[in-house]
């Protein structure tokens, strides 16, 4: 073999070298992110585990979708796609059956896809029957719409709730009759509360929030605290 033909050799290595050290990179940061989500899901299914465990309930690494029939019928539930339950646990609390459980969802899809992670308190109270509302924080872009016809259902005595909060639903009449002012000044009180509710099931959350396991009573009080506003 020539000189010539072994630098040639040796630029098209460097050359194939070049090219293969970034995906190296990229493979083997890819495979320690993997490695770290999963250590940080183990953490949190045992955490929440445990939890269950300190407070006598049932617990539940990846129940179904359907285990809590009738969740499809809730806003929170119908966007986004890959949808899972982790971690769920679930009792009773002041005698009503009650459940907390980490909920992912995925909106987009390929590079604009965004996983999205939230801790959900669940409520199945048996002496209620709401009509079905969706209330979130609002934001600016639901206040865009709102100005081109977007339902939200403000109370014009009470003008502070009805600058936070974007509330819709069907039953806007039924929906009305249940916001009553002590219903309101909770919600003032509150700000960034997520609710679902219809029938005898209430979801309480925080947008895009997976809040720690030291967290979790605290919350069910605060749901459980809810239903003292809520016509019987």
């Amino acid at each position: 073999m020539s000189f010539a033909q072994i630098e040639m050799d040796s630029a098209e290595l460097e050359r194939v070298l070049f090219r293969l050290v970034p995906i190296a990179i990229a493979i083997v940061v890819a495979v320690l992110i993997f490695i770290y989500r999963k250590k940080k899901a183990n953490e949190r299914m045992l955490a929440m585990q445990q939890a269950a465990a300190q407070l006598g309930w049932t617990f539940a690494a990846k129940p179904p979708m359907n285990y809590i029939a009738g969740l499809d019928r809730f806003t929170l539930f119908n966007q986004g796609h890959s949808k899972q339950i982790l971690n769920m646990m679930y009792g009773e609390a002041n005698g009503i059956k009650t459940a907390v459980f980490d909920y992912v969802y995925t909106t987009g899809s390929g590079k604009n896809a965004t996983t999205h992670y939230q801790s959900v308190v669940y409520l199945e109270p048996p002496n209620i029957n709401l009509p079905y509302f969706s209330l979130r924080p609002e934001s600016l872009m639901s206040k865009v719409f709102s100005a081109f016809g977007y339902q939200d259902i403000d109370f014009g005595q009470r003008p502070a709730f009805s600058k936070e909060y974007l509330l819709r639903g069907q039953d806007e009449q039924g929906i009305r009759g249940v916001f009553n002012d002590s219903l309101l000044t909770f919600y003032e009180g509150y700000q960034g509360i997520c609710t679902d509710a219809g029938g005898n099931q209430i979801i309480l959350f925080r947008a895009n929030t997976r809040f720690p396991t030291e967290q979790i009573q605290p919350y069910v009080g605060l749901a459980l605290s809810l239903l003292n506003f809520f016509p019987r």
